[in-house]
């Protein structure tokens, strides 16, 4: 974990120890915990599963829903993190309505390289490697920990929960009443993401160079970012 991020979680932690309030867990307790100690990669490896499904049932008219093709009428995300020894391998598989795959792919930084594999495809494109190209989960979310959490209850959801507000947007951390255990996390309006799996056994295959069966083909929307991260570098 880098220093930066060591110096905000601290901050974060000073922020819920002085808030003075009636729980059993104070704001953001679970959730420095979660993030400093459970999904922390600096202090053993961290293997995360989380899911998303988007139905569009939910956002178009009941017409505009029955018109759509089975295949768009839902959509499910599954994320698969992997971290050790300094590397963060993120797998990244997207389904659509009629249970076909349509996306996989897996990033990571290994030996002075940013790869993206795409597992369906067979192909891979790989670019220097720079900081933030590739980082852990918990990482991911540093720049939320400089505002003062909120805690509570979901009375919809029955769930515990610990709650950041930037602006229009929030992060919000869900566990079961009562308990840490963590059921999942939701950004602004976009639907719940869901833990599915959590523990310390990195499944470290993620790790590995495309074989020789793949191609090396250029992925634009990863030399775009590799740019734009370069052009953020430049301006410092």
């Amino acid at each position: 974990m880098g220093k930066s991020m060591r110096i905000l979680l601290f901050t974060f932690l000073m922020t819920v120890m002085c808030a003075a309030v009636a729980l059993a867990y104070n704001p953001g307790q679970r959730t420095i915990k979660l993030l400093g100690q459970t999904l922390n990669s600096d202090k053993h490896p961290v293997h995360l599963v989380v899911s998303q499904t988007i139905d569009m049932r939910d956002v178009l008219t009941a017409d505009a829903y029955n018109n759509l093709p089975t295949a768009k009428k839902k959509r499910t995300s599954r994320t698969e993190y992997n971290e050790n020894n300094g590397i963060a391998a993120k797998r990244a598989t997207i389904i659509d309505g009629e249970g076909k795959i349509i996306k996989d792919n897996v990033d990571f930084c290994k030996d002075g390289f940013w790869y993206a594999i795409d597992l369906v495809n067979k192909t891979y494109d790989r670019v220097p490697a720079l900081p933030g190209m590739s980082s852990p989960f918990a990482e991911s979310l540093i720049g939320w920990f400089n505002v003062r959490p909120v805690g509570g209850n979901d009375a919809a959801t029955g769930y515990d929960y610990d709650r950041m507000t930037k602006g229009n947007n929030t992060l919000t951390f869900y566990y079961e009443k009562g308990t840490e255990k963590w059921l999942g996390y939701q950004t602004a309006y976009l639907p719940f993401v869901k833990v599915e799996e959590v523990s310390n056994v990195a499944d470290e295959s993620y790790f590995a160079l495309p074989s020789a069966e793949y191609k090396q083909v250029a992925d634009p929307a990863m030399r775009a970012r590799a740019q734009s991260i370069m052009e953020k570098r430049n301006k410092k």
